[in-house]
């Protein structure tokens, strides 16, 4: 069964257009942000610092650290500098978003870094129903293999989160197809030149890219030397390569960011046993499989264990009884999704979906022309439309029941309830999540404490070991480092002393104060209650409980508030 070239564009453009109609639901009743989507705006628009260390910060200053000044519009230069001082990421993605905030100076909206998602967004439907029309020959079969993604959490989730994800899977997906398309025609030098920017871009928007380029380039190294085609894989492999080459001449940081950044933990000395390694991964694996249940499946692990198996026994069966070996242009989009997903769900240094979100639109794919040849063995083509009634009818109940991540929760903090506050931290700088909600209050002051939560540790050891993870003790030494970024012998630091010496302070009568989830919150207390003539307290919203999730990286960036937030008054 086909469709007319003009149809399927048309089907197309509906469903890119009912995609964004959704996400744009989402974004627009977002409550509350993840750290590094306030930081994305931070790192692309200033150098601005606030105080941290007792200061008092206003409204403006919290403006003035996520947007771009009338000075520093277009300023590119200042873009990589914040990069090379951050040591976590390329600076395209940033530079990106910058271009759109210079627009609009001293203005901060979640709507600027949405705009470039849906972009990229755009052009990655585009391009998995480019991808699918190629593997298939078939645009109907494309075009349910695109809605699969469309119409997914996944989807939704990687459009709202306002970071480089969206822009990155844009760029895997492009060099995938540009693959492709070699593989079919041939490889001139001309489209060498075409390889080469994607390549650079790629590589600049997250490192992520080099995994993924490199599998899909494996598999087309594979192919190729079996065909004896050597010029084509010579002219690939020299594009990647001088692609690469400028991309490091235009970022020198590359090699460092990958190899260590601030997200390393080689500095740790922690002896941790091969029994607990073996079950963490096992942990991370089940994790990273909630995660694709949530973002395709309706949170159900049972519906994803139920497809996959369908999945693998259609394979078998089609293989080694049937005798129908896959296409290899169908390896193209089996091994460096699977591969990928399963790598980073491995390797990630948190068990989070935007680290898999490039592979996700491949998945969905592979799910939907499974079950297509699965209903094409039945000799009706007619069969074969249940495949796109079930994503619409999933993609529905997916809208009503499943909450994507980032969207956050209700809360009542942007509704303030004294003049000023208060927030105690630790190093790990958890303030920065709730910059949204500070900059309502008329001043702010911020503050550090040494006493880090003394129950963390054991929080995590009882978490780990109740999901089958042989801690032997071990997992809690991981607490003092995750709060220390991976440096285990970095100092700690605090001015909680301030909020006893601080003259606007005292002369307030009541103050709201955000106590982070990492400090340790009784001794936080004491010391206001005895240092200060803030003797008694209220509580206006209570932190999350950490037995609430499955993930535990999900109870440090689903929630929106980071803290217990009280009203002290005197």
């Amino acid at each position: 069964m086909k469709i007319s070239n003009r149809t399927s564009k048309i089907i197309l453009a509906i469903l890119i257009a009912v995609s964004l109609c959704i996400s744009t639901f989402y974004i627009a009743g977002k409550q509350g942000y993840h750290e590094d989507e306030l930081l994305t705006y931070n790192l692309a628009n200033t150098q601005k610092q606030l105080n941290v260390d007792g200061g008092w910060n206003t409204p403006d200053d919290f403006n003035e650290y996520l947007t771009v000044s009338d000075d520093d519009r277009f300023n590119y230069a200042q873009v990589i500098e914040n990069q090379v001082i951050d040591a976590s990421h390329p600076p395209f993605y940033y530079a990106l978003v910058h271009t759109v905030c210079s627009f609009f100076p001293g203005q901060f909206s979640r709507y600027f870094a949405y705009s470039i998602n849906v972009v990229a967004m755009v052009g990655i439907l585009i391009l998995l129903y480019l991808i699918g029309k190629r593997v298939t020959d078939n645009n109907l079969y494309a075009l349910i293999g695109a809605g699969a993604y469309a119409l997914s959490t996944a989807c939704f989730t990687t459009t709202i989160y306002l970071r480089m994800y969206a822009t990155l899977t844009f760029f895997c997906l492009l060099f995938l197809y540009m693959i492709l398309r070699f593989y079919d025609n041939g490889v001139k030098i001309t489209d060498c030149l075409v390889m080469l920017p994607i390549v650079v871009f790629g590589i600049l928007t997250q490192y992520y890219f080099i995994l993924f380029a490199g599998l899909v380039g494996l598999v087309y190294l594979v192919f190729t030397l079996r065909e004896k085609r050597f010029m084509d894989l010579l002219f690939v492999i020299a594009s990647a390569v001088v692609g690469a080459g400028i991309a490091m001449l235009i970022y020198p940081h590359i090699i460092e960011n990958v190899l260590g950044g601030n997200r390393g933990f080689g500095s740790l000395e922690i002896s941790i046993d091969l029994i607990t390694i073996v079950t963490y991964l096992g942990y991370k694996l089940f994790t990273y499989f909630e995660v694709l249940a949530k973002d395709m499946f309706l949170g159900q692990i049972w519906l994803l264990a139920l497809c996959a198996a369908v999945a693998l026994g259609s394979f078998i069966y089609f293989r080694f009884v049937k005798k129908e070996k896959l296409s290899r242009k169908t390896v193209f989009i089996i091994v460096p999704p699977v591969a990928f997903f399963f790598g980073i769900s491995l390797l990630s240094p948190f068990n989070s979906d935007r680290y898999v979100m490039a592979s996700l639109p491949l998945i969905a794919m592979l799910f939907a022309f499974t079950f297509i040849r699965i209903f094409k063995h039945f000799k009706s083509e007619k069969l074969v439309l249940a495949v796109p009634a079930c994503i619409v009818a999933l993609s529905v109940c997916a809208v009503v029941a499943v909450k994507p991540y980032y969207t956050y929760g209700k809360t009542n903090l942007y509704s303030p309830k004294t003049d000023k506050a208060v927030f105690v931290g630790t190093a790990m700088l958890e303030w920065n999540k709730v910059i949204d909600k500070l900059e309502k209050y008329d001043e702010a002051m911020i503050v550090q404490t040494a006493d880090m939560d003394p129950k963390l540790g054991e929080e995590l050891e009882d978490f780990a070991t109740k999901r089958g993870v042989v801690t032997n003790g071990k997992i809690s030494s991981f607490a003092d480092s995750y709060m220390n970024n991976g440096d285990a012998k970095k100092d700690y630091v605090s001015s909680l002393e301030t909020l006893s010496k601080d003259e606007k302070l005292k002369a307030l009568d009541e103050v709201t104060v955000y106590i982070s989830r990492l400090a340790d919150r009784e001794k936080v207390m004491k010391y206001i209650t005895d240092n200060t003539g803030f003797k008694h307290s209220e509580l206006i919203q209570a932190d999350y409980d950490f037995e609430d999730f499955f993930n535990w990286y999900d109870y440090f960036v689903e929630t929106e508030s980071y803290c217990n937030v009280y009203r002290f008054y005197k």
